[in-house]
């Protein structure tokens, strides 16, 4: 009787270390990991009074809707200043599904940002192919337009007079949480947006839209996508600032003003990185706080005067403030992981992508 040899066992597969996707860095990873951590501790540790948690609540919507206007404005460099109309539906639309359906107020945020999406398209896709300034004077009108339609459809808003939501007792205390998840839900999305082929394309046309659609990129597609996807981002958070105070109406979420701060949050920052629209947004909430108390006729002005001082001085924003610091104290030194390069720095020259074909 003979025995055959033992064959050999399989080797095992080695598992990865580090993150799940390889394109994850593992600085960003622990980063946000540790800013959620200290954010939910915040409040057990420190004991904050209920006006500094509600003006962090309101901080961290501020963060999330500067992301999403940052898919647009910073990763396609199309500049809207009507996303001011995607907020306002998303609230209306959340709000009246939760005065006739009584769902959970999750699930209206979701159909509000569906609708605000889809209405992101339809003005979107005609005024996409507009480029520069073009684009931005006809999403100022989109804006304008949006805020007259919605005051006077009173059966929908209730026109001047606006609607009131449901007050459910502390329910300010829950949505801090809910608050924080939105945040690093749009902070997990705006990186994998960077990063992916999607974020990459964006890139491409924002460079030049006749090389990009040469090497295969669809430029309808993708501005299309990325701005669905910012309205839809948008109307969530339109819908989670009415859950919040409980009464809205068109003048407030259809104003002007609301789109220029998500510009001035990320010009402040820095438009086209992660972290700068979410640094922007900080700033933002505390220097309008102090304005609007020192200065309320002014405000607005300030505002203004300081977008214009920060592009002329500063055009990269805070986050090229930092890496240009860093660069000149280590010049040896390569910045990465949560503080993002800006895409102007990481783009491909069009006349070297030209050469090369």
């Amino acid at each position: 009787m003979t025995v055959s040899p033992r064959e050999p066992a399989a080797a095992k597969p080695r598992v990865p270390r580090g993150p799940v996707l390889p394109w994850v860095s593992r600085q960003a990873l622990v980063g946000l990991v540790v800013v959620v951590a200290l954010a939910a501790a915040w409040p057990a540790l420190l004991h904050p009074s209920a006006y500094q948690k509600n003006l962090v609540t309101l901080t961290f919507l501020y963060i999330c809707t500067a992301l999403a206007w940052n898919w647009l404005g910073g990763y396609l460099g199309q500049v809207s200043f009507g996303h001011s109309a995607m907020f306002g539906v998303g609230g209306f639309v959340s709000a009246r599904i939760l005065l006739s359906v009584h769902v959970p107020f999750a699930w209206a945020w979701i159909g509000g940002g569906i609708v605000a999406g889809l209405y992101a398209l339809l003005w979107g896709h005609p005024t996409l192919r507009l480029r520069g300034p073009y684009f931005s004077i006809a999403t100022i009108g989109v804006g304008e337009a949006s805020r007259l339609v919605f005051t006077y459809w009173e059966w929908f808003t209730g026109g001047s007079s606006g609607l009131s939501l449901p007050i459910e007792s502390g329910l300010k205390a829950r949505l801090y949480w809910w608050g924080l998840g939105l945040l690093a839900i749009m902070v997990c999305a705006s990186y994998a947006l960077r990063k992916s082929s999607l974020g990459l394309g964006l890139l491409a046309i924002k460079s030049d839209v006749e090389a990009a659609a040469d090497v295969g990129i669809s430029p309808t597609f993708y501005q299309d996508l990325v701005l669905f996807l910012s309205g839809l981002a948008v109307g969530v958070t339109g819908a989670f600032y009415a859950s919040y105070f409980s009464y809205i109406e068109p003048g407030d979420m259809f104003g002007f003003d609301r789109s220029i701060s998500w510009v001035l949050m990320g010009v402040i920052g820095g438009i086209g990185t992660i972290a700068g629209p979410a640094l922007g947004a900080i700033i933002f909430v505390l220097l309008r706080q102090y304005l609007i108390a020192s200065y309320p006729q002014l405000y607005l002005g300030l505002y203004g005067l300081l977008l214009v001082l920060v592009i002329l001085f500063e055009p990269l924003g805070l986050t090229g403030l930092f890496l240009r610091i860093v660069h000149r104290a280590r010049p040896d030194l390569m910045v990465s992981g949560p503080v993002e390069e800006p895409l102007s720095a990481t783009a491909t020259p069009v006349a070297e992508r030209r050469e090369a074909k």
